[in-house]
C-alpha cells in the first residue's frame, strides 16, 4: 500500500511558510484603500466596471459577426 503523509499547518505556520511577499504588500495596499473612498468614489468604480462589461461585450459581439463568418 501507499502510505500518504498529511501535512496540516495551523493558520499562523502557513502564513509564516508563505511569508510577506510582494503581492501581499499589493494586496494590504488595495484593500487600504477601499478605507478612504468615498462613497462617490466607490459608486463609479462600480460603474467603471460596467461601462467596460458594455463596451467589451458590443465590441467583442461586432468582432466576432465580422471575423467569425468570414472563417466559416
Amino acid at each position: 500500500m501507499d502510505s500518504e503523509v498529511v501535512l496540516v499547518y495551523t493558520l499562523d505556520e502557513a502564513l509564516n511558510h508563505v511569508g510577506f511577499g510582494r503581492f501581499q504588500i499589493l494586496v494590504l495596499v488595495y484593500a487600504g484603500l477601499d478605507l478612504v473612498a468615498e462613497a462617490m468614489e466607490e459608486t463609479l468604480l462600480t460603474s467603471v466596471v460596467f461601462a467596460g462589461l458594455l463596451v467589451g461585450s458590443y465590441s467583442w459581439g461586432f468582432i466576432s459577426d465580422n471575423y467569425g463568418r468570414s472563417f466559416h
